[in-house]
């Protein structure tokens, strides 16, 4: 029953689906701001905080930060900030929508999606310990939480109803295939723009000139001297002694939750009813009727069962309480002998021929059964609570030292660690923690020289930081970088040398001179005559083709007239490729091909649906009143 649901949630839906988690859980995790006498951007009215806009770009912006390792270009900054703040403005015109087009979310089904949720289990299960633990780190309330969690899901619904709604007719697959499938003929030489240095000459004004316009190119980075302790909950779990008789007590005091509801064993055949109803229902009554005449379950279920989670292994569930199942299913399971063949019951998924195997009655499991749960749970309870006593003591001890740790150090039993040239993109053990690097170059920490607050690093660990030196960003003198603007300088020129000499080579072929004697001019040698998909050469023996050149070479037009086409690419390295495209084939249709024409005739759909979606979404803010809050990000952290 489970694999069923989580069938239903695949392709365009698992997509949309996964966006809308994205959104809760890796924009700004499971907190919500409270609401702001300011906003970000208004839409139709309805303010977006900008608590959330701005704790979203310190995410994002670390996460840019461990991609390039290095100080941000202030155009992808820009860049970066306008993309976000549209995902904030799409994701309200979405759940406005949604909600006025009638849209819902049950609790039912809120319910199952957040137990479905990762990041919320324990070994696999749902663990609302867990979930209230997260909610209560952020300070938000359950009820918040859901509340913002069922409009993403109710969006999810509305991208759902345009995707699934989208199809391609035959003749759109075919032209499509033709296309996909097309090959080129071709053969290409490459300009190597290396070949170009020795004829470029960088004059000392040119440096200069280089030098003055992009100074902040060329300064040392901003960095600090770091100590600090560090308290982890995994280090005190390590030491907390357990006794059987600790651990007994833990086992009577929490009785409750030793009790083993009752569970049974069952397999199933779906049937699934489809466009006809009525025909899934006999055939569902003929499926039960062999199988109370005594033929094999297992065997019937391979043979007839619609569910792939347990087709294959003979329609077996396990061994579940009643919460596992939908209502109907459950009121049928729990009510049937051991042994027993009952059917067809009647669910949201179909027709099922229910047979239960066996029954695990209610009973409370004894000390030793639980001895192997309980002792993990005892010790990081235990654990927690030394934690937050020691996290506290941290605490008041780095406020009181206010500007030194020894004495934190000595008081707290903690070990003194240092962290050399800290920039604001991060290093050493933190790594790109951006709650650290606020922190450290917080004015206090820095400017003061003050201890600053615990720091929570991860789930389970504070840490409490301290400057012991800062060296500010200072221009590098012209001297020290000459030699690397030159090189920048002479490696720019060479390039668009090269981008022109391919640029003339291919026009020359264009206007009718052979590709070979072209190139040859330029004393460069072709390769052999070659067939290329858009994938890459048609020879899997064949050497590579750069994905720079497949992608110009496709985007030439077709040969005319037996007059080849030719164009020229600039490849990864900055060399130059010129090229020329001698012949055409259109993509078939082989029987391989053939059998999986309804598979790509759904992946057209499905990207048919996402174009759809997305001129939905560009009408919608189109008609929408939307008004941004031009200086957010300057007046933000």
């Amino acid at each position: 029953m489970l694999q069923q649901i989580r069938d239903r949630i695949s392709g365009w839906f698992a997509i949309v689906f996964l966006g809308a988690i994205a959104i809760v859980f890796i924009f700004w995790g499971i907190q919500f701001e409270s609401s702001v006498t300011t906003a970000a951007a208004k839409v139709n009215g309805e303010k977006i905080s900008p608590q959330l806009v701005l704790k979203a770009w310190q995410d994002r912006q670390s996460q840019l930060q461990q991609q390039l390792r290095d100080e941000l270009p202030p155009d992808l900054v820009a860049s970066e900030q306008h993309k976000l703040l549209e995902e904030f403005i799409n994701r309200e015109l979405l759940a406005q929508r949604a909600h006025e087009s009638g849209y819902r979310v049950s609790d039912r089904e809120l319910a199952e999606t957040l137990q479905r949720i990762p990041e919320l289990q324990v070994d696999g299960k749902f663990s609302r310990d867990r979930y209230a633990g997260l909610l209560r780190q952020q300070g938000r309330a359950e009820a918040e939480f859901e509340h913002e969690f069922r409009r993403d899901l109710e969006s999810s619904q509305l991208r759902n109803a345009i995707g699934i709604s989208s199809f391609v007719t035959p003749g759109e697959l075919q032209r499509r295939v033709q296309l996909e499938g097309e090959a080129r003929e071709i053969a290409y030489a490459v300009l190597p723009a290396a070949s170009y240095v020795a004829q470029v000459n960088v004059t000392p004004e040119q440096v200069a000139a280089e030098y003055e316009k992009n100074k902040t190119l060329y300064m040392t980075p901003e960095t600090v001297s770091l100590q600090y302790l560090k308290l982890d909950l995994a280090d005190i779990a390590a030491n907390v002694q357990v006794t059987d008789e600790a651990l007994r007590k833990y086992y009577d005091d929490n009785a409750a939750r030793n009790e083993a509801p009752e569970r049974r064993k069952a397999a199933h055949i779906l049937i699934e009813s489809g466009s006809d109803d009525a025909a899934a229902a006999k055939e569902a009554e003929s499926v039960v009727a062999r199988a109370k005449a005594g033929e094999d379950f297992a065997k019937l279920a391979r043979e007839f069962s619609d569910d792939p989670g347990s087709k294959d292994a003979g329609g077996e569930l396990g061994w579940s309480t009643r919460e596992a199942y939908v209502k109907e299913f459950a009121d049928a399971l729990f009510t049937m002998d051991k042994g027993e063949i009952r059917g067809p019951v009647r669910t949201q998924f179909g027709y099922h021929v229910i047979k239960l195997e066996d029954i695990e009655t209610p009973h409370v499991r004894s000390f030793e059964e639980m001895r192997a749960e309980l002792e993990p749970e005892f010790r990081r309870e235990q654990a927690q609570n030394a934690f937050y006593e020691k996290s506290q003591q941290l605490a008041d001890e780095a406020f009181t030292a206010l500007s030194e740790l020894d004495s934190v150090a000595k008081k707290t039993g903690l070990p003194l660690h240092t962290v050399e040239r800290f920039t604001r993109q991060g290093g050493g053990d933190f790594g790109a923690d951006r709650k650290v690097i606020d922190a450290v170059f917080s004015a206090p920490v820095l400017e003061d020289r003050q201890n600053s607050q615990p720091v929570e690093v991860g789930e389970d660990s504070v840490v409490v930081l301290r400057v012991t030196d800062h060296r500010p960003s200072q221009q590098r003198p012209i001297d020290e970088v000459r030699d690397e603007i030159t090189a920048q300088l002479r490696e720019s020129v060479a390039q668009k040398a090269a981008a022109d000499a391919a640029a003339a080579l291919a026009k020359r072929v264009a206007d009718g001179e052979g590709f070979e004697q072209a190139i040859a001019t330029a004393g460069l040698k072709a390769t052999a005559a070659q067939s290329v998909t858009r994938l890459g050469p048609e020879n899997p023996e064949a050497a590579p083709v750069a994905p720079e050149l497949v992608k110009a070479i496709f985007q030439v037009p077709h040969p005319v007239d037996g007059k080849p086409s030719a164009g020229a690419a600039t490849l990864a390295s900055g060399d130059q490729a010129v090229f020329v495209v001698k012949n055409v084939r259109a993509g078939g249709l082989d029987a391989a091909a053939a059998a999986e024409l309804p598979m790509r005739a759904q992946q057209a759909a499905q990207l048919n649906g996402a174009v759809e979606f997305t001129a939905y979404l560009e009408e919608l803010k189109r008609t929408s009143k939307i008004k941004k809050n031009d200086k957010l990000f300057a007046t933000g952290p």
